[in-house]
């Protein structure tokens, strides 16, 4: 993909529509006909449609977020020759470019006027007089990690960041927890040699000391070792490792430079343009659609090779007496860095060979390892004089002063993959792992808003800014009332958080100070129960009398419309399709409703229930299932376009007690219900079937639950009066709990962004926690 840039929105929204054709051409250019039946096909709730296909593929407009996931697994249900293969799940790596990329590109449409933004330095113009270095590094160093035997000689990250695996000299690769600085002892030594690489499935890759021609297996909790098929498959001893980006390929190279192939699944061998080569593979890339480059050292300058073809891909590349040891490529495989026997460092495009930049001035002494960060925006250049210099890509010029906490030569520098972590390795045996620093963080435009102190609203952003990007969710202030809150929901733009009450009102509050957005609904007095905004901005509530659900503009503070009866009941909770068409009400009555949105009249007859009440209810994301939760324990599930009668439900059991809440992940691929008996149950919505073992932890009633836009996660509450975030596609939690309500927890929200969490309880307490940009 692209490296990100600071052109505009409509320049960069281009960008990302030219990397979507560049994605389908590489998997066989298939139809936009076809790709409509392969997401059909999918059984994952990935529902196409042709406009949207074109409007994403001609940048006419910028879809949403889980609209061009989705599509870009899709394109990855293809390999390179058009053939099908199973569709990546939604935490699969190779979704996280496109999920930043998608980030960067909604940033510019809502940021500020083209002609007040930076733009992009021209790479093929000559480039002026360096300019001064910043005064302060992209990095700053956060752990100094001691222990290792020997020179530290290779360094790799997980797909998670958690980890980082150091091989070093003395026949030993130590594991160190990135969060805490400090080794994971309980796991014990592993007696085994460099290189290191993660494979997707955060498994461990290691050269077996006993037998430098094959390489070991580490399972990621047992830490037991298994063989591989690489077993003396090589005739010296392995020297380089790595992954394509999506997981499918696995490249091994030896000390004498031949490279072998692999499909990581089996490690089974791929026919390559790698064997018989007259020079020696020194350095291996992947394009963004995992297609292999090799950097080879043939007398000639540096050849580009691809595997599939056994062609090269350009003449030599000349200029520059390269070190045939010290080369990268950024992560999408289209800028090759290179290291002169001078001390020099070129950049180059891969598709032309062509310098992006002017090349910079010689260092003092050899370059020891290169490694461009995720995004390609920064190059980590390694000096034996024991320095780390920080490069921009895009002009070649020093990116802050150079980081100097080794004393002696280093030998290898690796990014964590979501770029917030680089870390080091040294001779002088240790690893020192650097922390990005954050951006000066504009403070919100509101006029009405005092001035900040001097300093202190660029201090409290950084810091903010800082905490968020390393994953630690953030509290901003409470928000207190005199009564419980019961539920709560952000308006379409993210600046409005509706909330009602134990006094049977709606309270409006701008989400970021807090303040009174409008006046209260206070009539009709309303159910605490039902809250609901749509993508046009109405807000669905259930008024406390009779059985109904009113559309309520915030904006006139009126009801638009009739009111949507039909219940013999109270209605408990609501939810809506992904298309906005239809609305789902569950009912005190034990039944199910669906509702024209456009229109206010009914979708259809009910689907009825038990005696006991419909508490929660669910669409999936193609409109095809219907959910509800029930006060006895049962979830069922029902065809929108079938019968309608208990008969034709499938029952999902394993509950001990009331289910209050029922939630699909955004891909429609899991279901998750939240029960009094202190249980989140994940579903396979295709099946039927339970998704491992419950996820438990909050130990009293889980009142509420909701997936982040991206699905990367499962936010829960409860009565213990924690909020908890899971990773549902491991099924396991994620951090500590989160405390500071002084009762129960019974709503919660996430903002259309991902980047903020609302939760309301007993306490009267709304409180709202900043979890990042997903």
């Amino acid at each position: 993909m692209t490296p990100q840039s600071t052109g505009t929105f409509d320049e960069e929204l281009a960008a990302l529509a030219a990397d979507l054709r560049r994605l389908r051409i590489g998997r066989g250019k298939p139809s936009y006909r076809e790709l409509v039946a392969r997401a059909e096909r999918s059984r994952t709730g990935i529902q196409l449609s042709m406009a949207t296909l074109s409007d994403a593929f001609n940048g006419k407009r910028l879809v949403r977020i889980d609209t061009l996931m989705a599509l870009v697994r899709i394109l990855r249900a293809y390999d390179e020759f058009g053939g099908e293969v199973p569709v990546p799940g939604h935490n699969a790596p190779e979704l996280a470019p496109w999920r930043r990329r998608w980030q960067a590109v909604a940033a510019l449409q809502s940021g500020p006027p083209a002609g007040e933004r930076p733009t992009a330095v021209a790479t093929r113009a000559p480039a002026p007089a360096p300019a001064p270095a910043p005064a302060v590094s992209a990095y700053a160093l956060r752990f100094r990690l001691v222990g290792h035997p020997g020179p530290v000689r290779h360094l790799a990250f997980p797909a998670d960041g958690r980890q980082l695996a150091a091989a070093a000299d003395g026949d030993a690769v130590l594991l160190w927890n990135t969060a805490t600085g400090l080794p994971y002892k309980y796991r014990g030594r592993i007696e085994d040699l460099g290189p290191v690489a993660f494979a997707p499935d955060d498994s461990l890759m290691t050269v077996n000391n006993a037998n430098t021609r094959s390489v070991s297996l580490w399972d990621p909790v047992l830490r037991t070792r298994s063989k591989t098929a690489l077993e003396r498959s090589h005739h010296e001893g392995i020297a380089r490792l790595a992954h394509s980006p999506d997981g499918r390929l696995l490249v091994s190279v030896d000390t004498a430079g031949s490279a072998l192939v692999w499909y990581a699944a089996g490690h089974v061998r791929v026919p390559t343009a790698f064997d018989g080569l007259a020079g020696r593979v020194t350095a291996i890339g992947f394009t963004s659609d995992g297609q292999v480059l090799a950097l080879v050292d043939d007398g000639e300058g540096v050849r580009l090779w691809e595997v599939f073809g056994a062609q090269p891909l350009s003449a030599p590349l000349a200029g520059q007496p390269v070190d045939p040891d010290t080369a990268a490529f950024s992560a999408d495989g289209r800028v090759l860095a290179t290291a002169g026997r001078d001390g020099s460092l070129l950049l180059r495009d891969t598709a032309t060979g062509l310098p992006l930049a002017a090349r910079p001035a010689p260092r003092s002494g050899r370059i020891g390892a290169l490694a461009f960060s995720p995004d390609g925006l920064l190059l980590a250049v390694a000096a034996d004089d024991g320095t780390v210099h920080l490069v921009g890509t895009a002009d070649g010029r020093p990116a802050g002063p150079a980081l100097t906490g080794h004393r002696q030569p280093v030998h290898a520098v690796a990014f964590s993959p979501d770029g917030a972590l680089l870390a080091t390795g040294s001779h002088d045996t240790t690893v020192l792992l650097y922390e990005r620093r954050a951006a000066p963080v504009p403070a919100p435009a509101d006029d009405s808003a005092p001035a900040p102190a001097s300093g202190s609203g660029t201090v409290a952003a950084r810091a903010l800014a800082v905490l968020a990007g390393a994953g630690r969710p953030v509290a901003l202030p409470p928000l207190t009332w005199d009564e419980p809150l019961a539920r709560v929901a952000f308006s379409p733009d993210g600046r409005t958080l509706a909330v009602t009450t134990g006094s049977q009102q709606v309270l409006f509050v701008d989400t970021l100070t807090g303040r009174p957005a409008r006046e209260p609904i206070t009539s009709p007095p309303v159910l605490p129960f039902g809250l609901l905004y749509a993508p046009d901005g109405r807000l669905f509530v259930t008024p406390a009398a009779g059985s109904a659900v009113i559309a309520w503009d915030p904006g006139t503070a009126r009801s638009t419309g009739e009111p949507l009866t039909g219940h013999s009941g109270p209605v408990m909770r609501l939810a809506l399709s992904a298309d906005a068409r239809l609305l789902a009400t569950a009912g005190a009555d034990g039944s199910l409703r669906l509702w024209e949105t456009a229109t206010g009249k009914p979708a259809g007859g009910r689907f009825p229930g038990h005696a006991d009440d419909a508490l929660g209810v669910a669409l999936s994301p193609d409109g095809r299932r219907l959910v509800g939760a029930y006060r006895d324990g049962t979830v069922r599930v029902w065809d929108v376009l079938g019968p309608r009668d208990l008969t034709h439900s499938q029952v999902l059991r394993g509950h001990g007690g009331p289910v209050w809440s029922v939630a699909f992940s955004p891909d429609g691929g899991v279901l998750a219900t939240a029960c009094q008996d202190g249980a989140v149950r994940l579903w396979d919505p295709r099946t039927n079937q339970p998704v491992g073992d419950p996820l438990t932890g909050h130990g009293e009633s889980v009142d509420d639950l909701v997936f982040t836009p991206d699905g990367g996660f499962l936010a829960t509450v409860g009565a213990d009066g924690t909020l908890r975030l899971w990773d549902p596609a491991a099924g396991r939690p994620v951090g500590e709990p989160l405390t500071g309500h002084s009762g129960s927890v019974y709503g919660m929200a996430c903002s259309p962004d991902g980047s903020l969490l609302a939760t309301v309880g007993e306490d009267g307490t709304l409180r709202r926690w900043v979890i990042g940009p997903r």
